[in-house]
Parts: structure tokens; C-alpha cells; sequence
């Protein structure tokens, strides 16, 4: 038991203290408890002398991690010591678990008793529930952003894959059919497949048909020319097919001029000059 002393020195001030504190002896046994701690562990004040007589420092379940042990360990062989954040089960006065819980800081110090230290120790509980569970619950928002975030990337990489099929039609020769809106980030990774796509199957000629674009700004229409640029470096001759009138005034009124690029109405014509490129026709059946 705590000696007369030190109960006499445990002021009003302490009992009557904001924060919760409870005074342990070496050997686990809880001698003193601050009406904080009663209302932090939820005990009426007639049950805190029958829970005590239960509890047991060193066999409380929600204090066996390896750092929690050693930390109660310091605070008795006379070193301050803090546990930043602990997830506590809360103990009926039986000491049995509860199924309640708290998330709590802890700090731990010696307790001088006449001039010796390391028979008594004092923690001191500040309940944290609030705040960890706040930060809990941004951390889990955040995560699901992020994996909303992966999720329309890959959606993303999905959709513009399936809108650039780069086809092999015949030997040299490539066809890729573009539809609907095309903005700056499309058009990077259209001419990024392409380049891939005539370098893998050796091209000499890719049909571009454009029929299905409705329009066709500065930054697309530049972006078509750099993949016609870059192909040729290549050895990949362009032939652009399906230019509808308003993108051909919209390409002039960007001053591209279209005599550089060779063009046909449609892709058969488009394909038919580029088999007679290649010293080959298509033959109409009988």
C-alpha cells in the first residue's frame, strides 16, 4: 500500500486534476486513481476500490507490446517515459475486457517516495480518440482518392489504347483509324504508337484516317504533323485519308500547307496508292 506520506502529499489539486493519472506499484497493483481516470476508464467512484484489487499493471492485455513493457520498465528503474499513442481496451472492474476502446498518450515517471525512487510510478492518460480517429478517417479518404485516381488512370490508358489501334493490313502496310475528339494528350500517345507500331512491323506506308475526327485545332494538327515527320525518319511514308472540307479549311487556316501531305478521299484510295507503291494492285473480282 501507498505509504500514509505520499497519500497525505497527493494534494486536492491532483485528485481533482483535468488529466487522468493513476499511481502503480512495482509489483502491477494500481494504488491510486485521480477522478480523471475513474471517468477515463468509466468507473463510478464506488467501483474504482474493486477494480483495483483486481487490475494488474503487467497483466493488462492491452500493455504486453515489447516497447509498451519497456517503457513501464524505465519509468521504474527512474527515466521518464511516453508512449505517443496506444490503442487501449478499456478493463471492467473484474479487469476482464470490455470491448471498449480508446486511443491514448501516455507519459510515465518515477514517483519519489522518502527520497527513493523504483517502487512507484505515475501515468499520466491523455485520451486522443478524437484525433486519431479524425486522422484515421482522412488517412482512409485519402486512400480511396488514391486508388479512385488509379483506377481512372488505368480506365484512362484503357480507353486511349483502344483508341489508337495501330492495324497491319497488309505486309508494309498500316492503318490506324482515329475517332472522335482528339486533344494534346491523345495525340502524344496516338504518335507515340504509331512510331512504336511502324517500327515493330517495319512499314512502308500507314494509312491516318481521319473521317472520324469533327475537329481539328493547332496542337492536334501539329502533333498529326510531327507523327508524319517522325514516320518518315523511319522510312514510313503517310497517307492521310478521310479529310472532311471543314478540317481541310481549318488545316489552311492554320497555314499547314496540304500539297506537303499526300491525302486521299477514303481508304480505299488510300490503300490502292499505297499498294501501287509497292508495285501491287487491288484486282476487282470478276
Amino acid at each position: 500500500m501507498l505509504p500514509e506520506t505520499l497519500i497525505q502529499q497527493m494534494s486536492h489539486g491532483w485528485v481533482h486534476a483535468p488529466i487522468a493519472s493513476l499511481i502503480y506499484h512495482r509489483s502491477g497493483r494500481a494504488e491510486l486513481l485521480n477522478l480523471a481516470g475513474m471517468e477515463l476508464l468509466q468507473y463510478q467512484p464506488e467501483e474504482a476500490a474493486l477494480a483495483q484489487q483486481h487490475y494488474n499493471l503487467h497483466r493488462d492485455p492491452s500493455l504486453q507490446a515489447p516497447l509498451t513493457k519497456s517503457a513501464i520498465a524505465s519509468a521504474f528503474e527512474g527515466k521518464k517515459t511516453r508512449i505517443g499513442e496506444l490503442d487501449y481496451e478499456l478493463l471492467n472492474v473484474h479487469a476482464r475486457p470490455s470491448g471498449k476502446h480508446i486511443v491514448a498518450r501516455l507519459n510515465l515517471a518515477p514517483l519519489r517516495v522518502e527520497a527513493k525512487t523504483g517502487e512507484y510510478i505515475v501515468a499520466f492518460f491523455t485520451d486522443i480518440t478524437p484525433q486519431v480517429t479524425m486522422r484515421r478517417e482522412l488517412d482512409s479518404r485519402k486512400h480511396e482518392i488514391q486508388q479512385a485516381e488509379q483506377q481512372q488512370e488505368a480506365l484512362r490508358a484503357e480507353i486511349e489504347a483502344r483508341s489508337a489501334p495501330v492495324v497491319p493490313v497488309l505486309p508494309g502496310i498500316l492503318v490506324l483509324p482515329l475517332v472522335g475528339a482528339v486533344d494534346s494528350r491523345r495525340a502524344e500517345y496516338v504518335l507515340n504508337c504509331l512510331l512504336e507500331a511502324a517500327s515493330e512491323h517495319s512499314a512502308d506506308t500507314l494509312l491516318l484516317d481521319v473521317t472520324g475526327i469533327p475537329v481539328v485545332d493547332t496542337a492536334v494538327a501539329n502533333y498529326l504533323l510531327q507523327a508524319i515527320k517522325a514516320l518518315k525518319l523511319l522510312g514510313t511514308d503517310t497517307i492521310v485519308v478521310g479529310i472532311s472540307p471543314e478540317i481541310a479549311q481549318t488545316l489552311v487556316q492554320l497555314g499547314l500547307r496540304l500539297e506537303d501531305i499526300t491525302t486521299r478521299a477514303d481508304l480505299q484510295s488510300g490503300l490502292q496508292t499505297a499498294l501501287r507503291r509497292q508495285g501491287q494492285m487491288i484486282r476487282a473480282r470478276s
